[in-house]
C-alpha cells in the first residue's frame, strides 16, 4: 500500500492511497473539502485521469478500482495527485489536435492508438 499527497493550488490537501488487491488496483482519495468541484489526475512520467471526489462526512472522497489493463493508462510510478501539474514539474505533452475543417486535408497515420497528421 502506498500513500501519496494530493495537491490543490500547490497546497497538500489530502492523501491518495494506492493498494493492489489481486488483479485489481484500488485508489482511494481522502481530502479536505475545498468548496468546489475538483477533477483529479495522477502524475508521474505521464498523467492519468482519476475522477471527481464527492462530499462525504465533511470531506471529499473517491474510491476507484482499476484492472491491470486499465492501469496501462496511468504512470507506472505515481508521484502525486492534483488538478494540474505542480509548477516546476514537466507537464505531459499536449495531444496533437486534428486539423480544422477549413484547413486542407492531410494524411493521417495511426500509431499506438494516436493519430499523426502530416
Amino acid at each position: 500500500m502506498m500513500q501519496l499527497p494530493i495537491y490543490i493550488d500547490g497546497n497538500q490537501e489530502g492523501t491518495l492511497t494506492v493498494e493492489r488487491q489481486g488483479a485489481v488496483t484500488v485508489m482511494r482519495v481522502d481530502m479536505r473539502d475545498v468548496g468546489r468541484v475538483v477533477r483529479l489526475n495522477v502524475y508521474g512520467e505521464k498523467s492519468g485521469y482519476l475522477g471527481v471526489p464527492e462530499p462525504q462526512d465533511g470531506r471529499l472522497r473517491l474510491t476507484r478500482r482499476f484492472t491491470n489493463l486499465d492501469m496501462l493508462r496511468f504512470p507506472q510510478r505515481i508521484e502525486y495527485a492534483a488538478e494540474r501539474p505542480l509548477p516546476g514539474r514537466k507537464a505531459p505533452p499536449p495531444a496533437k489536435e486534428p486539423p480544422k475543417e477549413d484547413e486542407p486535408r492531410r494524411h493521417v497515420l495511426w500509431m499506438g492508438g494516436k493519430p499523426y497528421y502530416f
